[in-house]
């Protein structure tokens, strides 16, 4: 009985691990307000002490009116789809970071991602380079790539 408690135990702390990882993968492309906007909307939707709310349709209507100007940012700032050169992938993390440091040797910016929920039951550490705004400059790196090396590379671009 206590065996089956156990099991059931670490299969839910596994589980919640991996719901953490794709909401901080979601997280990760949100904007973050600063502090001086942070402190404008508190400056227009604050009431200096000797001013008395009518009512609270006017509260709300001064916290839609702060929440509004808020979403009117999000539209604006253009959501970035950077292009990455996918150059390896690993089952050891050393080795991903290894390989990377190689690259970042060379100059290039290199990354290594943590494995994807779905590469399950293997885990794959992937190591990219870039983050380049255009596709066309992620293919002239590749180019570059495929000239200084003497073998076929199969390196290929991803978002």
């Amino acid at each position: 009985m206590f065996l089956g408690i156990l099991v059931l135990g670490v299969v839910i702390f596994l589980l919640g691990v991996s719901v953490g990882k794709k909401q901080a993968q979601i997280i990760g492309g949100a904007e973050i307000a600063t502090p001086a906007e942070i402190e404008q909307v508190k400056k227009e939707t604050t009431v200096p002490p000797g001013e008395k709310k009518d009512s609270i349709r006017q509260e709300l209507a001064s916290h839609q009116k702060a929440k509004s100007k808020t979403q009117k940012k999000t539209p604006q700032a253009k959501k970035r789809n950077l292009y990455y050169i996918q150059v390896g992938a690993f089952n050891i993390k050393d080795a991903a970071l290894a390989y990377a440091d190689g690259f970042k040797k060379k100059g290039y910016p290199s990354l290594v991602l943590e494995p994807f929920p779905t590469d399950r039951p293997n885990q794959v550490f992937r190591v990219r380079i870039g983050g380049y705004e255009t596709r066309e400059k992620a293919e002239e790196v590749l180019s570059r790539l495929q000239s200084e090396s003497t073998k076929k590379l199969d390196y290929y671009i991803t978002m």
